[in-house]
């Protein structure tokens, strides 16, 4: 399935040169962070049923709840189901999926540019320990070749995640970053992936190896909340959720520990995104 398409004031801002004279100004005056506050105040509410009724949004089991703010609506929890086979690769979240191989430089290209996995994990990041930059240098040859998935989540979408694996979670690592949009039109002008507020952790997995997870926030995303930070999990649990609307989450395999499935491999072929939704089977252990 085609991702969808960019809104008008996206394209405005990452594509011209005065919309992003304007988005660097916007950023500069900590837009994101005042709006951000607004859609979590009593005031907000009152945004809910036209973005419902906009969007479509399916409210099963919401009706008659009465929310505290825009982002208490936003991130209302749901019950998931998903895939029991630990074989079965599955996808956490609600979102558009796009893969990528990592080459033996431990680059892959996306939307234009070519990304690091030093730039992901935020070699260069004066807060972090002199032990975290040596595990990152480490972590570096450990994905080379292997796969890169990202999913990216519309403002419409379940904005909660879960785990696709039993296995143990390592540290959470937070890049303050900026907070770019991650539609395609910001993707394909700015390094977003890598520019963007993130945390990254790692999952040893028992059935896809070590997997190093990175949530990516968005425009006015001034939250990304992990519940564990070290400890066991298991697959289906929720790992955490995104404040305010679309987000990406960035996983990264090593080499031939996942194989996706036929229908998506063939679909990206043409396509530069594939619906899916939280729990559903993508693929297999190799």
């Amino acid at each position: 399935m085609a991702s969808s398409g960019n809104d008008k004031s996206v394209e405005f801002m990452y594509t011209t040169k005065t919309g992003k004279m304007i988005l660097q100004l916007a950023l500069a005056l900590k837009v994101p962070k005042t709006l951000g506050f607004f859609l979590r105040s009593p005031i907000s509410r009152f945004y809910i049923n036209s973005f419902v009724k906009k969007n479509g949004i399916d409210m099963t089991g919401f009706e008659g709840r009465k929310f505290k703010s825009f982002n208490d609506f936003f991130t209302r929890k749901k019950d998931v189901s998903f895939d029991p086979d630990l074989t079965h690769l599955i996808t956490p979240a609600d979102s558009l999926l796009s893969a990528f191989k990592i080459d033996e430089t431990s680059t892959f290209h996306v939307k234009g540019f070519d990304y690091t996995l030093e730039d992901f994990f935020g070699a260069n990041e004066k807060h972090f320990s002199e032990e975290t930059k040596a595990e990152i240098k480490e972590l570096i040859g450990k994905f080379s070749g292997g796969d890169c998935l990202i999913f990216r989540l519309c403002a419409t979408d379940y904005h909660r995640y879960s785990y696709i694996d039993n296995g143990k979670q390592g540290n959470n690592h937070f890049i303050e970053g900026s907070l770019y949009s991650v539609q395609p039109a910001a993707c394909e002008n700015f390094r977003v992936y890598t520019k963007n507020r993130r945390n990254w952790s790692l999952l040893e997995t028992e059935n896809f190896g070590t997997v190093a997870q990175i949530e990516v926030g968005a425009f006015s995303v001034g939250g990304i909340v992990n519940h564990l930070n070290e400890g066991n999990f298991k697959k289906g649990d929720e790992k955490g959720y995104f404040d305010l609307h679309g987000s990406t989450i960035v996983m990264l395999f090593q080499k031939d520990k996942i194989k996706l499935s036929e229908e998506i491999t063939e679909a990206l072929n043409s396509e530069p995104e594939y619906r899916v939704k939280i729990g559903q089977k993508i693929g297999e252990k190799c």
